[in-house]
């Protein structure tokens, strides 16, 4: 599933594409691009005092690409029509996909919206304290998958900010010091900020919207190297059946 630094990506190269055109389908003008979590949001104009919104999520393997009127694909499952001559498609492989369109108060109040967490790319250290105070009973890994602490963090970014704050995924969030606490936080901005530069992880059929693949796969640490040395210390990285996930972590470097 695309997490943060793919739908990020996504956004900063499809606005410059489609920002200004107007929809077709709807009459209506693209005045920005927003990421929430994983969502893509785009506001339209509208000739009354109520703002809309065309807002995807891509889930498992959806794609947003801009293509020619005329490109055919069996995967594309909705198509909108640009003032440029040009379609915004969803390509979403596994239909998975989900797109909203409606006016912006009806669309936001979706439960995928109501329930996001703070930005796990902008959310401050003192609320990354608040959010752990108030989750003390669980561990960490799940705390970070679910989308309702923090919005935008999966199980690549899960594993690969655990790996870099030295913290095992099973440990109980309420032993955690608060220079732990500290370091999660500098380590969960670093590692978003890595994948973001480096333009996400492509893995299977996720691509951007002009068909460049992520290069951060090619460079991670921990996710999906079971049985290899850990960059850091030598030893291996396990595999282990976590909050129904996969999880990749040291068995030095992270431990309970």
């Amino acid at each position: 599933m695309p997490e943060l630094p793919e739908v990020e990506t996504t956004k900063r190269k499809l606005e410059p594409l489609i920002k200004g055109r107007r929809i077709l389908d709807f009459d209506r003008k693209i005045l920005g691009l927003e990421r929430r979590g994983k969502a893509i949001l785009i506001w339209l104009s509208s000739a009354s005092p109520k703002q809309y919104l065309l807002a995807f999520h891509q889930r498992m393997s959806g794609r947003l690409l801009v293509v020619e009127r005329d490109f055919k694909d069996k995967y594309i499952r909705r198509r909108f029509k640009l003032s440029d001559g040009k379609d915004l498609a969803f390509h979403d492989v596994r239909k998975f996909g989900v797109v909203w369109y409606g006016p912006a108060k009806k669309v936001l109040s979706d439960q995928y919206f109501r329930t996001l967490g703070p930005d796990a790319l902008t959310v401050s250290l003192q609320s990354i304290k608040n959010l752990l105070i108030a989750k003390k009973s669980g561990k960490i890994k799940s705390f970070l998958l679910d989308q309702k602490n923090l919005a935008g963090i999966g199980n690549i970014m899960a594993d690969e900010i655990l790996w870099k704050a030295k913290i095992h995924p099973e440990i109980k969030i309420s032993t955690l010091s608060d220079n732990e606490i500290k370091t999660l936080w500098n380590s969960i901005r670093a590692v978003l900020q890595k994948s973001i530069k480096l333009g996400g992880s492509s893995m299977r059929d996720w691509f951007h919207p002009d068909g460049d693949s992520g290069g951060y796969f090619e460079r991670r640490r921990a996710y999906d190297r079971e049985g290899k040395k850990c960059f850091r210390c030598r030893s291996k990285i396990l595999r282990k059946k976590i909050a129904g996930r996969s999880s990749y972590f040291c068995s030095k470097c992270q431990v309970i």
